[in-house]
Parts: structure tokens; sequence; C-alpha cells
């Protein structure tokens, strides 16, 4: 008799044990799931990291704060980085193990961080239905392909522009940028002599201004590109092997920016942060993130035109910036969750505001169009330009790179050589670290 109860007893034990081990295998399911779509399972914070002002902070804030109403399991911490030391850090943090889950990622670091297999695999989202990713612009997302897959989602590919002071060119009787362009006859000529009437350099007011607020020690990158091939010349070959900027189109291009700067004084000196909102600065060369900034001017009228012609073409640049997530994060489902709930129509269009959207559905919507000073405008100086621009290259050694443009352009900005020198040295120091 007891041996028979013993039996029964252990059957139960057996039994609730099984029993025990489904219940917990389907609630780790339920725990996945509800991560996923209901916000249930344990906490778990994520870290994405970006490299915007306070503006665009409050607005993934806001969006954080409506992600977890449905994911109140999941808090995602926001770390802003300078965009000059953006790469770099980024790059120490992946060799400690300690980098963001969620990250934007810059066209000119794409390579380094892909080529190194530290950017997870995204490509379910090609057949997540509820997604929608055939309303991406298939062109946008070759930077972030590999293999038929796909490492991140663009949500930023603006072209650059002119954001203009039209109170300025109506007080001098000067035909605006956009006027200018819808007759065919806006050049860097014209911009020069735009830029000539307007500025009175000896009270800190310019005629234009290349480079973008704090932009001065990345010039070469992010400001002068445009210039560059605007004169019809590039900084290297097409196949990224050779220094091309010396050359006479080169030689043209920086002279004409060094000529701004020190003998006709149009333009800021190295250094200068005089900024378009101050109302001191007639044209300035901007993206469509600055829109934000613009739109709290009040002291005068502004408005936004295409970026002018050389002997090049127009050179526009269009800048790019994707969401990415770190492989081997502990947190990368999640993370890819999230950069879903980023990127989906509603939240491209939240951040629309600041940034040139990739889904077509927000492009050409007329809540974008309304973003700027005018539906027209940005037509002309987003929409008709997006087909006209090219990407900055991109390398997966582009630190080295960068240092030595960095170092090479100082001489232009302290004026110790001359411009054909400056060439010509600057090309000695590059050539070797193109071809490592």
């Amino acid at each position: 008799m007891k041996k028979r109860v013993g039996f029964t007893l252990s059957l139960l034990l057996v039994a609730g044990m099984l029993a025990g081990c489904a219940s917990g295998k389907n609630s780790g399911e339920n725990s996945k799931e509800g991560v996923n779509a209901n916000g249930g399972g344990k906490q778990i914070s994520l870290k994405f990291s970006i490299w915007g002002n306070d503006t665009h902070k409050q607005m993934y804030d806001t969006m954080i704060e409506k992600y977890r109403e449905d994911h109140p399991n999941i808090n995602v911490e926001i770390m802003t980085i300078p965009a000059t030391d953006y790469q770099q850090k980024l790059s120490v943090m992946m060799a400690s193990k300690t980098a963001p889950d969620i990250m934007w990622m810059m066209e000119r670091a794409i390579p380094q961080f892909l080529g190194a297999g530290q950017l997870a695999d995204l490509s379910s989202l090609k057949t997540d239905a509820s997604y929608q990713f055939d309303d991406l612009y298939p062109s946008t997302l070759d930077l972030l392909s590999k293999d038929d897959k796909i490492y991140g989602i663009p949500f930023s590919t603006p072209p650059n522009m002119i954001y203009y002071n039209q109170s300025l060119f109506e007080s001098k009787g000067l035909k605006t940028p956009k006027e200018l362009y819808s007759e065919g006859k806006w050049t860097y000529d014209e911009m020069v002599k735009a830029a000539e009437a307007i500025a009175v350099p000896d009270q800190g007011l310019y005629g234009i201004n290349l480079i973008r607020p704090n932009g001065w020690t990345t010039s070469w990158i992010e400001s002068l590109q445009t210039l560059v091939w605007a004169y019809g010349a590039d900084y290297f070959s097409e196949d990224g092997k050779q220094f091309a900027l010396n050359s006479p189109e080169g030689e043209q291009a920086i002279q004409f920016f060094s000529d701004a700067m020190f003998k006709t004084r149009i333009h800021p000196k190295p250094g200068d942060q005089t900024t378009f909102e101050t109302g001191k600065i007639g044209m300035q060369q901007e993206l469509f993130s600055y829109m934000g900034k613009a739109k709290a001017i009040t002291d005068f009228k502004w408005d936004i035109a295409p970026m002018p012609s050389g002997a090049g073409g127009q050179g526009v640049t269009l800048g790019y910036a994707g969401y990415v997530v770190t492989e081997g994060s502990p947190h990368q489902a999640e993370a890819i969750e999230f950069v879903k709930y980023l990127t989906n129509q509603e939240n491209m269009t939240v951040t629309s505001q600041f940034f040139v959207p990739s889904r077509k559905s927000v492009l050409e919507s007329d809540a974008f169009l309304n973003q700027g000073p005018s539906p027209e405008s940005v037509k002309t100086a987003v929409l008709e330009q997006i087909g006209k621009g090219k990407v900055r290259q991109a390398f997966t050694n582009f630190q080295k790179i960068d240092e030595k443009m960095k170092i090479g352009f100082d001489s232009i900005y302290t004026q110790s050589v001359s411009v054909p020198d400056f060439l010509s040295h600057l090309e000695k120091e590059v050539t070797p670290v193109l071809n490592p």
C-alpha cells in the first residue's frame, strides 16, 4: 500500500514539474510577445545615441513617453554625443562592449561598423506586413544594405540648401536666391555679388557662411564638399584610392573659400560662431534639420533656396543618417522593435519637422511640405534637389583620412601657405592613408 501511495505521489510530482515547465515556456513566450506588443515582461533599459541638439532630444523624449504607454517595461535613455566626436566615441564603446543598443549612424561611419560586423541585421522588417517596408525609397537603403540584407533604416536624407535673410535682401533691393534660381541665374558669381552688397565685416555682418555652426573642425567634409563639386572637383577619385583635389578645379574652389574669408571678407573667419538666427548672416548653408531653429526667428523674414551652380553644376550634397542596432546587444529584439516604432509612418511624420524622411508617403505629404516657410520653397529647395544630390564618399578608415584632412585645412585657416602649396602638401599626406 505504501509503495502504491509513493508511486502515485511520484507521478503527481512529475506531472507537476512537467506542467511547471510547460507553464514556464509559455510564460517566456508571452513575455517576449508582451515586450513586442503589450509591454509584458521584466524591466529593460535601452540606450539610444544621437548627435542632435536639445530640441531633437525633446522630440524623442515625447516619442519615448508615448512608446512606454504600450511598453511600460521598456526604458529608453538618450545619449547625446557631439557630432565631431561621434564616430570615434562609438568606436571606443564598440571595442569595450559598452555601445548603445540603438544609434544614429552617419554615412561616413557606416562602412566602418558594417564592415566590422557590428550592426544587427534588420531584414525581418522587410516581411513585416504592418511595417510597410515598400514605402521606403529603395535608393535610401543602399548604404545600409549588404548581401541582400539591411542593417539600418534611414531617417534623414536631406539635400543641403541656402537659408537666406529675406529682410536683408529686401533692404538692399536685391533679387533673392529663390528668384534667381527660378530665372536660371543662381550661380556662385551671383552669390558673391549679393554677399558683397550685404556684408559689413567691421560690424560683424557677413554675406555668406558656408560653415555650419560649430563645424569648422569638420568643414572639409561637412561644409565644403558641395563647393568642391560645384567647381567640378572632388576630394578623392571615384574608387577612393587617389587624392583628387590637387587640380585646377580644386584650386579654384579652395581659393574661392579662402578669398571669401580673408580677401573680400564676405564670409566669417575661422572660429567665428556668428549664427544665422542673429540676423548677421545674409546666406547660410544648412540642412533641413536647421528648420526648427529657423522657425523660432521673429526678428526678420527668411526663406530657403537651392545651392547655387558652378562650372560643375550645383554639387548638391545629400546628408544621410539612419537608425542602427548594435550586433550583440543583450536587448537586440527590443531594440529592433523600437527602431520599427521610430520609423513607422506616424513617427517619421513627427521627425520630418527636422529630417527629410525616407518614406514616400511622408516626403510627399502636405504635412511635410508645410514644415518650411512655404510648400513652394520646400518643393524647390528639397524635393526637386534630392534627385540631383549625391552622398559623400565613405571609407572604412575614415578617421585616419579625417585626421590628415583636418590638419591640412588648418594651414588654410591660418593662411600659413598658399592654396597650391596646401594642395600639394595635402596630397602627399593623404595619399598613403588612402592606400594603406
